[in-house]
Parts: C-alpha cells; structure tokens; sequence
C-alpha cells in the first residue's frame, strides 16, 4: 500500500513539473496547427480576415519604426516557428516573424522571440518582443498551412541577415536592405516557393500579408 501511495505521489509530481515549465506565451513546439485532408483548414485555425481595401503602391505609412498608438490583447499561445504577426493601426502597422527556439517562459511577452526590421532601437534586421505587437490597434496570427513544414528554414534565413540595413525604399529582389513586411515576405519567398504579397505590388504592406491567399489567420485581437 505504501508502494503505492509513493508511485502515485511519484507521478502527480512528475505532472506538476511538466505543467509548471509550460509557456504562457509561447506555442510549445511546431506542428500545432494542421491541415485536414485535402488541405482543409480547421475553422479554429481560418479566422475571418478584415476586408480587403485597395491601397496606392508607395511605401507603407509610418515606415521607419514607428511605434503603436494602440493597444490589442492578442494571446501567443498558438505561435510556431515561422508563423508571422502583422499589427495594424490607423496609420500604421509592422510585421515580424516568430522564434519558438528563442521564446523564453520566464520572459513571457518581453522575450526577444520575433524577427522583425526596424530603426529602433538599432537600425536593421533584429529581434523583439511580443509586448510591442500589444501597441496597436489590431493584431492578427498567420500561418502558411500548405506550407507549414517550412517554418524553421523561414526563421533561419530572418536569423541570417541580422544586422543588414533598413531601407523601406528597397525593391522585393533587393536580399540586402529590409523593412518589416518584406522580411518575413522574403523568408517564406525563398524557402517555402510561396508569394504571399496579396496585391502583388513593388512594396509588401504588413495588410498584404495578412490579405494573401496563401496565409490564415489563427489568432486575432483588437
């Protein structure tokens, strides 16, 4: 009877600790989001995504590292390595791309867990914090189900040009100079053969990420 009283204390002490290391951000491992067979997208994973509205082809408003002047309640908990999350405010929005590897439990939303270019606070290809995706009006989670098995070739590439230059005035074939969009743009374009740019045009707006057919959304907020 004590055996058993032992191998049952054993084991609730076993499903305390792995419960304990769980992230509260963080999405836990890849793979979590699947598609059905045929490629059919489970609802809890296609949430709706906002209207599409035309926009001129010039560089993306308050390119430069602006920061928010808003504020959304997206959760982290179903991120994967390679997913993207774009933020969307009224004049504004900024994109980057998730590192399961690099989120940290203990941090939680000020992990340095997103791939991301910017002028601040250095100028160039870097990493940041959930947190900031918080200052804005909208927040939106994708992923490329078709696609999904690429993710970590997609964080490896954003990993590789840390440091290289922002230059919002870069073309799309331009590999050397980055703003926010066009990196994850750039990653999923040349490791996973998708384009996800919905309007096709010389600049890839953080909205035409979230527009393209290729991507779903799996999490929203505002």
């Amino acid at each position: 009877m004590r055996w058993g009283r032992a191998f049952v204390a054993a084991v609730c002490a076993c499903v305390l600790v792995a419960g304990g290391v769980a992230p509260a951000y963080g999405a836990g491992g890849p793979a979590t989001k699947r598609a059905g067979r045929g490629g059919v997208i489970p609802p809890e994973w296609n949430l709706p995504k906002p209207p599409v509205v035309p926009h001129d082809d010039v560089a993306p408003p308050g390119a430069g590292g602006i920061l928010g002047d808003g504020q959304n309640t997206i959760a982290f908990t179903s991120f994967d390595t390679g997913d993207i999350i774009v933020v969307l405010g009224t004049t504004f929005g900024h994109a980057g791309c998730w590192s399961d590897a690099l989120y940290s439990a203990s941090r939680g939303l000020y992990s340095y867990c997103i791939w991301s270019a910017n002028t601040t606070p250095v100028n160039g290809v870097q990493l940041e914090q959930p947190v900031k995706y918080r200052a804005y009006d909208r927040a939106y989670g994708l992923w490329v189900p078709k696609k999904a098995s690429c993710g970590s070739a997609v964080v490896s590439y954003c990993a590789l040009q840390k440091g290289e230059p922002y230059n919002i005035a870069s073309s799309k074939t331009d590999y050397a100079r980055w703003y926010c969009s066009k990196l994850p743009w750039v990653g999923w374009k040349l490791k996973a053969g998708v384009d996800l740019d919905a309007d096709g045009g010389y600049w890839v707006w953080p909205v035409d990420l979230v527009n393209d057919g290729d991507t779903a959304v799996f999490a929203s907020a505002s």
